[in-house]
């Protein structure tokens, strides 16, 4: 199917909504998302929601709050950020295999008692038709809480997603898939807020120096051990001996010894 009929049948699932709530985290998807609703719906039949937890970095949430001075600069679209204390609950300081899915249908049942109240009773997010194709837990709890995925139903790629995004104009277009701290944590390992914190100062520092998209990921068994993950472009750079020297002594700063880099890259 050729992205303009894919475009159409976006639009055809969102007005056969009449009116929804969106889970918006400002990334790629969707952003893609919310511009179609704002277009095929109009602005008094959207409310965009994001969850605002100590899981994002400060830079996400200005992120957030930036996309519609930057992509809807004329309209008054209804956003709310939605706050949740993942670490007051066990089940997600535990760490368990399923805690993506434990956590999701957490915050989406929040979006969803916030949504009824203000009058609407459709929940959708930005998954798409590649996201379908993978094993990710989260997908069990938008299937258990009927959460709505007109990008999947469209059938939108994430090449598609930034093509299109790209040809209607949005800042998002080119914007490194992202996902929560706690990823950076293996199964099994307690989430604490320093554990979090630590991943969080070694990534701002990664981002500080160009390095956009990376991860810093925590070793299961070795609380002084960490592991780089940047895009592929820069994995040269990163392992050049100036770039590398300088992030050793930030990261030792922050308690880190042994720093492994993905030569793979992301």
């Amino acid at each position: 199917m050729h992205l303009t009929e894919k475009k159409k049948k976006l639009f055809q699932i969102l007005e056969e909504y009449g009116s929804v709530a969106i889970a918006f985290s400002g990334g790629a998807d969707s952003s893609l998302l919310l511009r179609c609703a704002i277009e095929s719906l109009g602005t008094d039949r959207i409310l965009a929601l994001t969850s605002r937890s100590c899981l994002l970095t400060q830079q996400e949430i200005v992120r957030v709050s930036d996309w519609f001075p930057r992509n809807t600069p004329h309209l008054d679209i209804d956003h709310e950020f939605v706050d949740f204390d993942p670490l007051a609950r066990d089940e997600f300081v535990s760490n368990p295999a399923d805690r993506c899915y434990l956590c999701k249908k957490r915050v989406y049942g929040l979006f969803f008692d916030r949504a009824v109240k203000k009058g609407f009773h459709t929940l959708i997010d930005g998954t798409n038709a590649d996201d379908m194709k993978s094993d990710r837990p989260g997908l069990k709890a938008l299937r258990e809480l009927q959460i709505g995925t007109p990008l999947a139903d469209a059938g939108f790629s994430k090449d598609e997603v930034r093509t299109l995004s790209k040809e209607i104009g949005l800042s998002t277009w080119e914007q490194p898939t992202s996902s929560c701290l706690a990823t950076r944590i293996p199964s099994g390992l307690q989430i604490t807020r320093q554990r979090i914190n630590t991943v969080e100062r070694c990534e701002s520092a990664l981002i500080e120096m160009g390095f956009a998209g990376c991860r810093f990921r925590l070793d299961r068994l070795d609380p002084e051990t960490g592991y780089v993950q940047v895009q592929t472009q820069d994995v040269v750079r990163i392992s050049q001996d100036e770039a590398r020297c300088k992030l050793l002594g930030i990261f030792n700063d922050f308690g880190m010894k042994r720093v492994y880099i993905d030569m793979y890259g992301r």
